[in-house]
């Protein structure tokens, strides 16, 4: 086999393109290849044979050769389209207007999966911004590929990427556990994009939302999705949350009353934070004991545990019950916290009740914070929002990133 027709198998060449010359070039450690077009003239977008126009000399990064880049010159030529205008057409190693080929992508894709762009650009020898580049390709690529489809359960969250209140509004598919859509901020605008962007039935496949009980994300839902009332569910972490925060608060008021022996109670913080099934037995005796000594703490300890048996009824009469029960007892408590988080679920209550009939949670969503965490840390953090969001969705979106297969 001749030089010429294995570099032309290695960069999986077809008649009518035929390498015509290549050259090692030592001092700069790199081969230069020649491609010449040999066939008729066809517009790309009708097929039919048209007069050529002009040509165009592109240079494409191959994959190395041993410890020597690879480059491809190509004159690709121009038809002129009666129909369609002047259409450049395709090389079959590369797409679009990349300056790379699509296995030499396909490599750089694989490797940004694993590290940052500085990383994979120094291992590939590109620069940063061909890299991101790369990414910012694969990303649109992805998302153009992911077009109407159709989501049942949907997670909307917000995200702090940024000191002085910068957010993300994140939108997961629940089942996947897969980034749907990234807005900026967390007003009802963040969240309306992601919502006018769907079909109407796409709108009509949704069947539950999960979310908090933040008010613009509620507006946004219920003006777009039909029957949203019956659709959205108020995360049980984030309502756990709130009166995990209650009994917080209540643990610091305690400590700035002077007239109690506060000693005990230093160091206990996480110890009433802590879910009771994970702790040790004695760190279960040690809360009880506090719990005694200390009564207001103790009972807000004890109805923020008490609400945890809601999320384990079937029927939703008897849910009913039980949230009227703990609501006279959350209300009576004399523990402002307390009671202020218990009339905050009476008012939300009929979309807090509804996981009852469709048993959602943003548990997948909260899941994405720790990949999200990492993601700022291997940039060092991201002063650009827009590659922020373009890193989330490489890396969070479940796309199919990478150029059509390139056939050998």
């Amino acid at each position: 086999m001749q030089d010429l027709d294995l570099l032309s198998r290695l960069l999986g060449l077809e008649p009518p393109w035929r390498m015509t010359r290549a050259e090692l070039k030592l001092e700069r450690g790199r081969i230069e290849a020649l491609v010449e077009y040999e066939g008729e003239g066809r517009c790309p977008l009708c097929d039919r044979v048209m007069p050529r126009h002009d040509h165009r000399e592109r240079t494409w990064r191959h994959l190395d050769i041993f410890q020597y880049a690879f480059y491809v010159t190509a004159r690709a030529p121009r038809v002129r389209c009666q129909e369609h205008g002047v259409q450049q057409l395709p090389v079959p190693w590369a797409e679009g207007r990349s300056g790379f080929t699509a296995l030499f992508e396909r490599a750089a894709i694989s490797l940004l999966l694993q590290m940052s762009i500085t990383g994979a650009a120094r291992h590939l020898k590109v620069s940063w911004d061909e890299m991101d580049g790369i990414m910012m390709r694969s990303v649109a690529r992805g998302l153009s590929r992911r077009e109407g489809r159709l989501i049942r359960f949907i997670g909307v969250d917000e995200k702090a990427i940024k000191k002085r209140h910068k957010y993300f509004t994140i939108v997961s598919d629940l089942e996947s556990g897969t980034v749907l859509y990234v807005g900026r901020g967390r007003k009802q605008e963040a969240l309306d994009a992601f919502w006018r962007k769907l079909s109407a039935a796409q709108l009509a496949a949704v069947e539950g939302v999960a979310m908090d009980m933040w008010a613009p994300y509620f507006e946004s839902t219920t003006t777009y999705l039909p029957d949203a009332a019956s659709k959205i569910v108020f995360d049980k972490y984030h309502l756990v949350s709130y009166l995990t925060k209650a009994v917080d608060l209540t643990r610091r008021r305690t400590m700035r009353d002077t007239s109690l022996d506060r000693e005990a109670l230093k160091g206990t913080k996480y110890s009433w934070l802590r879910n009771p099934r994970n702790m040790t037995n004695e760190q279960r005796r040690k809360v009880s004991s506090l719990a005694l000594r200390y009564r207001s703490l103790g009972r807000a300890w004890a109805i923020k545990e008490s609400f945890a048996h809601f999320w384990t009824y079937v029927r939703e009469s008897s849910a009913r019950s039980f949230f009227k029960s703990w609501f006279g007892w959350a209300s009576r408590s004399r523990i402002p916290a307390m009671i202020d988080v218990a009339y905050t679920l009476k008012r939300h209550f009929e979309n807090i009740i509804t996981y009852l009939r469709l048993r959602i949670t943003n548990a997948s969503a909260e899941a994405l914070n720790a990949k999200l965490q990492w993601i700022k840390f291997q940039a060092r953090g991201y002063r650009n929002e827009e590659r922020f969001e373009r890193a989330i969705m490489f890396h969070c979106g479940g796309l199919d990133l990478y150029p059509a297969h390139h056939k050998v």
